[in-house]
């Protein structure tokens, strides 16, 4: 009898066991934005969204992009479209800094690629995707969204694009990087944006403070001058006395 029981949580044990494991094996919950595009005469979903989530300052991070060709709006499968890491590339744009990233293709998931990068500053981050896609140009500029997203918010309104290209509805979105001190512990974490912006600001203040020093001992030896020449010319006219 104690055998059995022994072996029933032994069984209860490694379940428990292989539970943990599938869940950490598992990809995690990423907010991503979901597009449907007429390009040409052709449909395909666009999933667009930021790598390593949840996205934070300072963290190793990228664009996440997926392509698929689906046969119409509302198509629930698609086709993995392949090669366009040779014919699409990505601007970053934050504020009035941009950059220009070429797509990596990933070697296990075919029609995905990304773009590595590390954000440095809590801002608003657009990844304008540009290039062609079946010799047909494409111009498309995805934005995150500050603070929390909803993956299941829908926009059904038609957005012409440009003369062959149409967006006929969006999913979902992205979220902005979130504050580096917002996840520190036990002491809030600056990030290196920050810790350059003490770092400037304490050289200004000691530069600063030098100089004022330096104002103050060049008055206090004008001041030491004049009061010994008016010694001197008090020790002259009381010896001519």
């Amino acid at each position: 009898m104690l055998q059995i029981i022994m072996k029933k949580q032994l069984s209860v044990l490694v379940l428990a066991a292989l539970a943990i494991a599938l869940s950490a094996l598992a990809p995690q919950a990423s907010a991503h934005e979901r597009d449907t595009f007429k390009i040409g005469d052709k449909y395909y979903v666009f999933t667009v969204g930021s790598l390593n989530e949840p996205f934070v300052v300072d963290n190793q991070s990228g664009v996440d992009f997926r392509v698929s060709l689906v046969s119409g709006p509302g198509s629930a499968k698609g086709t993995p479209v392949t090669g366009l890491d040779r014919t699409l590339k990505v601007e970053l744009i934050a504020g009035n800094k941009t950059e220009t990233l070429s797509f990596d293709p990933s070697d296990e998931a075919p029609g995905s690629y990304t773009a590595n990068f590390i954000p440095t500053v809590q801002t608003t981050y657009s990844y304008r995707i540009f290039g062609t896609l079946s010799g047909i140009p494409i111009d498309l500029t995805f934005a995150c969204v500050p603070g929390e997203v909803s993956e299941t918010a829908e926009d059904n309104s038609q957005v012409k694009v440009s003369g062959v290209v149409t967006r006929l509805n969006k999913i979902g979105a992205f979220s902005c990087p979130a504050a580096r001190e917002a996840l520190g512990f036990p002491e809030p974490a600056l990030s290196s944006y920050e810790l350059d912006q003490n770092t400037k600001n304490l050289a200004a203040a000691a530069q600063m403070a030098g100089k004022q020093a330096t104002t103050a001992q060049t008055l206090s030896i004008i001041a030491l001058i004049i009061g010994l020449s008016g010694l001197a010319v008090a020790g002259i006219a009381w010896k001519r006395k």
